[in-house]
């Protein structure tokens, strides 16, 4: 093979995909992580010596284990995902085309997102009223909780089926609201990771709004509304509209670079990136790189851990010296830098156009969804039971036993994922395009 081929890449935003996928995997890794190792969130150096100095609190390592900057990927990958096709009717002036296309993504959008996630909870609720969840909702007692770490809060079990379906029926009817101002994990506790369908939905709808009313201006006027809205938004501290109309706005300069280039679009026609300058690749990994330094800000120590001191001090000036808004700051900034980045690089797009990144990408939204469940349910007692084998007592014990629980932890997440994404998901798919179908005047 010569060495500049590309891997066979089926659509040319097949990295949309294999990004979302990779950042799944990584929500999975850190649900697994976090009641194990408390101080997983400080950064390396940023607790004045105080356990904090492993290798996996260095700044970009520590993203194998940070699930809430992996969200806000999620989001910005999801605006820009949503946005593309719109965006290309529009650049060609096809309008009706346009429409139709907008009509058909708002009409599906809801069923898309809600279906699979009530098949799941409707699942669990038949698991927890058959006292399946019995054993993971008594471990995550405060006061038989094993390990250091929070616990991810299993599903509630009440004594009686109607209390049981009571409870059920208010926390839906409190998650389901896409018009909630503040979204939380405690909204659906029968599937806490669950908290960001109704955000989807409700920066969706924000997102095609805002191509509705740019869809007759020029490129460059709608840039500079998408800019100065992004700005807006996140002003107003509502990162996640942020996120979706930023993931717009990257989609918008992704095809504005397809265009400029006719060799560029006459090579995508049959699956072949044109190739980058060693310049433009060496810019492109610096921004990729910068990318993941900012998504990979810690959660705690961010004053005084390694790399952070500087931009800690020049992002108080933007938001005070307050946790929460540091961490939205560097994680949002981070993952718009990143999407932008590899959108904009054939040698980075390869790296999530990888069959691995693909499958990954396919059951994507399974393995969010199928996840918690497993690891309340399951995870954590295997944990405990090859402790019973390994000790814990050493280190080394102590995750040789976490080590083992995780890959068979893993094998049972991606099958049921799979299951997952071939029973419901991928149906659902199908069910909404019906519907939308059969509803057609």
């Amino acid at each position: 093979m010569a060495k500049d081929a590309a891997p066979s890449i089926d659509r040319p935003t097949d990295f949309l995909d294999g990004m979302r996928g990779y950042a799944s995997f990584i929500v999975f890794v850190t649900h697994m992580v976090v009641p194990l190792h408390p101080n997983y969130g400080v950064g390396f150096g940023g607790q004045n010596g105080k356990d904090d100095y492993w290798p996996t609190q260095l700044p970009i390592i520590r993203l194998f284990h940070s699930g809430l900057a992996c969200v806000h990927l999620f989001f910005v990958l999801s605006g820009f995902s949503i946005s593309l096709k719109p965006l290309k009717l529009m650049r060609r002036g096809s309008f009706d085309l346009l429409f139709d296309s907008l009509v058909s993504a708002t009409f599906r959008r809801a069923v898309r997102l809600f279906l699979p996630c009530l098949v799941l909870l409707v699942i669990i609720l038949g698991m927890v009223c058959g006292g399946i969840f019995d054993g993971a909702f008594e471990l995550a007692k405060k006061e038989n909780w094993p390990f250091e770490g929070d616990a991810l809060v299993p599903p509630p079990v009440f004594e009686t089926w109607g209390a049981q379906f009571k409870n059920f029926w208010q926390c839906w009817w409190q998650w389901s609201d896409p018009m909630n101002a503040y979204s939380r994990i405690s909204d659906m506790p029968y599937s806490g990771q669950l908290w960001t369908i109704p955000v989807e939905l409700k920066c969706s709808l924000i997102t095609w709004i805002t191509l509705l009313g740019l869809a007759k201006t020029t490129a460059p006027i709608r840039i500079t509304v998408m800019s100065l809205l992004t700005f807006w938004f996140y002003a107003r501290s509502h990162s996640d509209p942020t996120l979706f109309v930023a993931g717009a706005l990257i989609a918008e300069l992704y095809i504005a670079r397809q265009e400029t280039s006719s060799v560029s679009a006459s090579l995508e026609k049959v699956g072949v990136k044109k190739e980058e300058s060693q310049g433009q690749k060496l810019k492109s990994w610096a921004l990729f790189l910068f990318g993941l330094f900012l998504m990979s800000y810690p959660r705690r120590g961010g004053n005084t851990s390694l790399g952070w001191p500087l931009l800690y001090k020049m992002g108080a000036l933007l938001v005070g010296d307050r946790g929460k808004l540091m961490l939205d700051l560097f994680t949002c900034a981070g993952s718009v830098i990143l999407v932008y980045a590899v959108s904009a690089s054939a040698s980075l797009q390869r790296i999530f156009s990888t069959p691995l990144a693909k499958y990954l990408g396919k059951i994507s939204f399974a393995l969010y969804c199928v996840h918690q469940p497993l690891i309340s349910w399951f995870g954590y007692r295997n944990i405990l039971f090859w402790w019973s084998i390994t000790g814990n007592k050493s280190f080394f014990t102590f995750e040789l036993g976490f080590l083992i629980a995780f890959c068979i932890q893993l094998v049972i997440t991606i099958w049921a994922a799979d299951a997952f994404y071939r029973g419901v998901d991928e149906p659902s798919v199908r069910f909404a395009r019906w519907l939308e179908q059969k509803c057609a005047a």
